[in-house]
């Protein structure tokens, strides 16, 4: 029986070891996987560990952590922490291990904290549904109210039934306070520093999208409200950084938002996670963010990702979170996270990677380019994938007039508007150093020109070009593709002898294609950075291929069958050759967009831009007027044969899309079935 039991006992423990194995931990001890995001290859990508986890503490100087909700640390790197349960603001000391308790007996539910410049603590109660300012008084050395922000009063802002629920709370420069409150979409509640509201700053904004627009362009405010819920968003959490400019955050949107004193938004984190929990700002003016789930996402101070790390805690690991509710971090760059699940608060210190970064970004944001490059290069070293460092190098090389050496680190972190700055500075030398050789080359070709008037030799130079076009006259394919530059010039001349007097054939058709696709690839491959970011060794040429002859065919295949079911005389072989010929001018355009590309930087970016449209535009009408002639519409049934063969070509490619993915189905499931058979026999 003992020996049973016994069997049965390893049984369970071998199960258990198998199917609910701990959290992965890496062979540094530390339980989770550091990344930074990219922005050139729009991608999460792996890097040095940034922080590692030092201590996981569930008492403070004597005083048992019950349910923290906030925390924030002083210029001194005292800790405080609004503790919900305790009832309390409990500051701490790390180094000397001191606690001291604010708003004992005073409180009732205290979920926010915050330090300002003025070194008062500034505290949210919701269960009193009100924020308070403390003093620190000296001869009691205790901290005592000085301060209360309520609800306004006599203010068309709020109403006598409208819910006052500040939630967190923090002040600028100007010590002017700034308090969240809960399911207010107007904003962050505003008070001077005699505690009087003064207004809303930093609401939330509805999306510009086409379905908001016009509905406000027809309804009214209480309409769009009570039919459409078209409420802003309110905001969830907030921070301040060394500028005194305020962040915020919003549930279910991404990153944070820092705002300027405008109320404008001054710039935004460009990823992020939609569950962000606390948001704070470091002192080498990094922005640091823990999400619900606990990552911690660290970054600079223009919204770009240097870090992101920790997760959600499964297993009681010291460096995962269970259910994170704040973040900050002390003068050193040391992390300092709460957890009110776990009741507890966890300190990560930061690597030499992490801190050769924030040396770099010091110096970096305080305009030193020069002094930021051998930290930039040593960030290089340990990670050649960094982003932030191939531009923090083009900067120091551009502050050092190496222009050549700034655009290659700018291509590597695909940043435009740096390259676009330095390829000026280039562009601007070598035009000063060939400006004797240009000047000679257009008083050159101005003196030929006046020659040419008396001596008549120009008609010798086009001779040979003159016979040349002679002889390839004798080849019907010559003719046939000259015949589309005589379609440029008159489109409905041009595609009526397509249709009654035979001036193409489909094998020129398909040449026209084939050189289309060749202009593509020369535009894809050749075009300037600045105009065209894509990584060229990232180029699949299938899926250009793919790209470029699904919609023509599609296309052609559309067009046949609803020119067949509307009355429309084109053949299959017509519209193949007068929607060849339409592609001519961008034939033309592409390569040209190419060449001129690397001759432009943003300052001209509309030479390449009006370009583009000119080709696109052509293209186009010649389109219409094809459909038109080879169908022989007249203009109201051309735009409608345009729109339903669009829209037919889309079912098409979305039933191709289904077929694809039951087929799939299909032969998976006679896959499954014919290894079992197998297995059984």
């Amino acid at each position: 029986m003992k020996k049973k039991r016994l069997l049965i006992a390893i049984l369970l423990l071998m199960i258990s070891i198998i199917f609910v194995s701990p959290t992965k931990v890496a062979a540094n001890g530390i339980p989770y996987t550091t990344y930074t995001y990219s922005s050139s290859t729009k991608r999460l990508i792996w890097t040095q560990d940034a922080y590692v986890p030092l201590s996981i503490q569930y008492e403070l100087g004597g005083i048992e952590l019950r349910d923290p909700q906030d925390i924030t640390i002083d210029s001194k790197n005292n800790v405080y922490i609004a503790d919900q349960e305790q009832k309390m603001i409990i500051k701490y000391n790390v180094e000397t291990n001191d606690s001291l308790r604010i708003g004992e007996g005073e409180l009732v539910k205290p979920t926010g904290v915050h330090v300002g410049q003025d070194e008062k603590v500034y505290i949210v109660d919701v269960g009193s549904k009100e924020a308070y300012q403390y003093t620190f008084d000296e001869p009691t050395q205790t901290y005592i109210r000085t301060m209360t922000y309520k609800k306004p009063v006599n203010t068309p802002y709020f109403s006598d039934t409208d819910v006052f629920e500040p939630t967190k709370v923090v002040t600028d420069h100007a010590n002017l306070v700034y308090l969240v409150l809960a399911g207010n979409f107007n904003g962050l509640a505003k008070y001077n520093e005699n505690g009087e509201f003064t207004g809303f700053f930093g609401g939330n904004q509805l999306p510009k999208t086409l379905d908001n627009m016009i509905k406000q362009l027809l309804f009214d405010e209480e309409q769009r409200r009570n039919w459409f819920k078209m409420i802003p968003k309110s905001v969830y959490n907030v921070g301040v950084d060394q500028s005194g400019l305020i962040l915020t955050t919003t549930k279910d949107e991404i990153g944070y938002k820092k705002l300027n004193i405008a109320n404008q938004v001054y710039n935004e984190s460009i990823w992020g996670f939609e569950d962000i929990e606390d948001v704070f700002v470091g002192p080498n003016h990094t922005i640091f963010t823990i999400s619900k789930t606990g990552r911690i996402v660290e970054y600079t101070p223009e919204g770009e990702v240097l870090f992101i790390f920790s997760g959600k805690d499964e297993f009681d690991q010291k460096g995962l979170f269970k259910s994170p509710t704040g973040i900050a971090v002390d003068s050193k760059n040391n992390i300092y996270a709460v957890d009110n699940q776990s009741r507890s608060l966890q300190i990560f210190i930061p690597t030499e990677f992490a801190n050769t970064i924030h040396e770099a970004i010091l110096l970096y944001y305080d305009g030193k380019y020069s002094e930021s490059l051998v930290p930039w290069q040593k960030v290089l070293k340990m990670n050649s994938l960094f982003d932030l460092a191939n531009k923090g190098i083009g900067d120091a090389y551009f502050a050092q007039m190496e222009y050549e050496k700034a655009m290659e680190s700018y291509i590597i972190s695909r940043d435009q508007q740096g390259y676009s700055q330095a390829f000026w500075e280039v562009r601007n030398k070598d035009l000063l150093a060939s400006g004797p050789l240009l000047v000679g080359v257009l008083l050159g070709l101005i003196v030929l020109v006046i020659a040419n008037q008396f001596l008549k030799f120009g008609k010798y130079l086009k001779l040979p070009f003159k016979k040349l076009n002679t002889y390839l006259k004798k080849y019907k394919v010559y003719n046939e593709l000259a015949f589309g530059f005589y379609i440029i010039k008159k489109p409905s001349d041009g595609f009526y002898g397509i249709k009654r007097e035979k001036k193409s054939s489909n094998l020129t058709a398909l040449i026209y294609i084939l050189l289309f696709f060749i202009a593509y690839m020369f535009w894809k491959y050749n075009t300037s950075f600045l105009f065209n970011d894509i990584i060229k060794s990232e180029i699949n040429v299938l899926n250009e291929v793919m790209f470029i002859f699904i919609p023509l065919i599609l296309w052609l295949i559309s067009n046949y069958l609803i020119g067949s079911i509307r009355d429309g005389e084109g053949k299959f072989s017509d519209i193949l050759q007068g929607t060849a010929y339409t592609l001519l001018p961008l034939i033309i355009t592409l390569p040209i967009l190419a060449v001129v590309s690397n001759l432009l930087t943003y300052n001209e970016a509309f030479v390449y831009n009006v370009l583009m449209y000119i080709g696109i535009g052509l293209s186009v009408i010649y389109l219409v007027i094809m459909v038109k002639e080879i169908h022989f519409y007249d203009m109201k049934p051309t735009f409608k044969n345009i729109l339903i063969t669009l829209f037919t070509a889309i079912m098409i490619l979305i039933f191709i899309v289904i077929i694809y993915m039951l087929m799939s189905e299909v032969i998976g499931l006679f896959g499954d079935i014919i290894k079992e058979v197998r297995n059984r026999v």
